[in-house]
């Protein structure tokens, strides 16, 4: 009865009983001006559904045009892709941060159209098109309210739903809850569904095998089989070319994204993928050989930029100094996995017991160790008592990852370890450096993928480059997804890294475009290709 409900409820029950015609707007600003509270829907809570159901779901009231219903979702908790059946209009009021999803069908594919969360008491208006997906990405339990009505009478508002199931490309006509995984007695019948374009299915997949584990923790007959189905299904080399093809559509001849929307898809799935990926191997694998962003690095970053750029200058700088790398003593400051080092010594004519990298990572000293002769240390503890060098090289701007606080000590410290005359030879990054920046780098056989998300990131007058890094790797008929993080880089200008330089080296100090090697003026505030080498003689 309508006089037992919250006053809250019933103030939208009163509301929704006249109309007969209405709109989703109109129904949002019910449902906004009722002040539903959390409290208000709890003799509906249905926290303890079962574990095959993708979240609680209980009638509140049925007002035999309209229905108000109360959901409960768990942390971990998300529908399917829905709609709502006959439902014409109406409106969600969420409790909690929940992961709202939005489609959209065009030419036979199903887009995720756009992902994000809503905020605690945040209403959205539902239309009869409303393709969509809700869910509980975080730690704690919430509510949702749903107001659904159209213009007559009916048994079930919400009945005959569509769930899109992309496992199968099939659509599940249903009149109960939206789930994932549902049992054949829950399906009224089934109909071809569009196919999921690369980020959908792939996140479809992953939501699927996600409650596919809460019901193996269950102990429900058949969950593990299908789940490790689904699983290698994520893993599978055949996503390889619907995977290159969806980056194709949305990045230019540069590698920069195109469509924004898109974009913010494609790496929120992979992020998540990456998220489902560490804890299945690590629950069914134990350790992971395949994870190993060391090893990747030299496809995606050491590589390309070994041959793109920094052979040549290595090549200008001993020729335009007449420094020959036979007769240097060389310590390569963060020399990751080795291989510009290792370069050196195969092309250049350094002697491999001339050479010395230290790193502060224990995973780059692992590879470089195969190459090079290494130890681990740190720029900021570098002390002339160990020992001075002819030559101390730096590549990849190792610098700008630094304490921006502490990068005059750094150079300082770098200046102490190199003897009188001896030089210091390193890259660096402009400014600037984001206009070049690619959204998407590419190893030369394209087998590994790395999508970038650069931002420009402003702190105590100090400006960085943040940026969050996925990538993919396929490898002997498997896809790997790595989320590696944000990581930061301080860029100074280029006339500060100038005179600090010249201040710890008390000589002569040039700056070259890195890829041009043309010299750059005194006080220019950047260059052509966005990088650039400094060349520092110790007076």
């Amino acid at each position: 009865m309508k006089e037992r409900l919250p006053a809250s409820l019933q103030r939208i029950a009163n509301a929704m009983e006249p109309l007969l015609q209405s709109t989703p707007a109109a129904i949002r600003k019910i449902v906004q001006e009722a002040g539903v509270e959390p409290e208000d829907l709890q003799a509906w809570a249905d926290f303890g559904h079962p574990v095959a159901d993708s979240y609680g779901r209980k009638l509140a009231y049925d007002g035999g045009h309209f229905e108000i219903m109360a959901m409960s979702w768990n942390p971990g908790d998300v529908s399917g892709i829905h709609d709502h059946g006959y439902t014409q209009w109406g409106a969600v009021q969420v409790f909690g941060p929940a992961e709202h999803a939005t489609f959209l069908c065009e030419d036979g594919i199903l887009h995720t159209w756009s992902r994000g969360y809503l905020k605690p008491y945040q209403v959205i208006a539902v239309s009869h098109d409303l393709v969509h997906q809700m869910g509980n990405t975080s730690d704690k339990p919430f509510f949702t309210l749903h107001v659904y009505g159209m213009d007559r009478e009916i048994e079930n508002v919400t009945g005959d739903a569509r769930v899109f199931d992309l496992l199968d490309n099939k659509i599940q006509r249903v009149d109960g809850g939206v789930f994932y995984n549902l049992p054949p007695e829950a399906i009224k019948k089934l109909e071809e569904a569009p196919r999921g374009d690369f980020p959908t299915r792939l996140r479809h997949l992953v939501e699927l095998a996600r409650r596919l584990q809460k019901m193996e923790a269950a102990g429900l007959k058949g969950s593990a089989e299908k789940l490790d189905t689904i699983a290698e299904l994520i893993f599978s080399g055949e996503q390889y070319r619907k995977f290159i093809y969806y980056l194709e559509q949305i990045t230019d001849e540069q590698f920069h994204q195109t469509d924004s929307a898109a974009w913010n898809v494609i790496n929120w799935e992979l992020k998540e993928a990456a998220r489902f990926q560490d804890q299945w191997l690590k629950d069914h694998r134990g350790a992971d050989p395949f994870h190993q962003y060391a090893e990747w690095y030299d496809a995606l970053i050491g590589k390309p930029c070994l041959y793109g750029f920094m052979a040549n200058y290595l090549r200008f700088f001993q020729e335009r100094y007449s420094i020959p790398f036979s007769r240097q003593r060389v310590l390569s400051l963060g020399s990751g996995t080795g291989l510009t080092e290792a370069f050196m010594i195969e092309e250049l004519g350094l002697p491999y017991n001339q050479l010395l990298g230290i790193d502060v990572s224990d995973a780059m000293l692992q590879v470089a160790g195969r190459r090079i002769q290494v130890q681990k240390g740190d720029v900021l503890d570098l002390d002339p008592k160990n020992g001075t060098w002819d030559l101390a090289f730096s590549g990849l701007n190792v610098f700008h990852y630094l304490d921006h606080n502490r990068l005059d000590e750094a150079i300082q410290r770098t200046a102490g370890i190199v003897r009188s005359g001896g030089y210091f030879l390193g890259d660096f990054i402009t400014p600037d450096h984001i206009r070049w920046y690619p959204n998407v780098a590419y190893s030369d056989d394209r087998q590994t993928i790395s999508l970038r998300n650069p931002n420009l990131v402003e702190e105590e007058g100090h400006i960085f480059q943040e940026s969050e890094i996925i990538n993919v790797r396929f490898q002997e008929g498997k896809m790997r997804v790595s989320y590696s993080g944000k990581h930061r880089r301080f860029l100074p200008p280029m006339h500060r890294v100038r005179g600090y330089f010249e201040n710890a080296f008390g000589g002569k100090v040039d700056l070259y475009d890195a890829v041009t090697l043309t010299p750059i003026p005194e006080l220019a505030d950047s260059c052509v290709s966005t990088r650039y080498i400094v060349v520092a003689q110790k007076n």
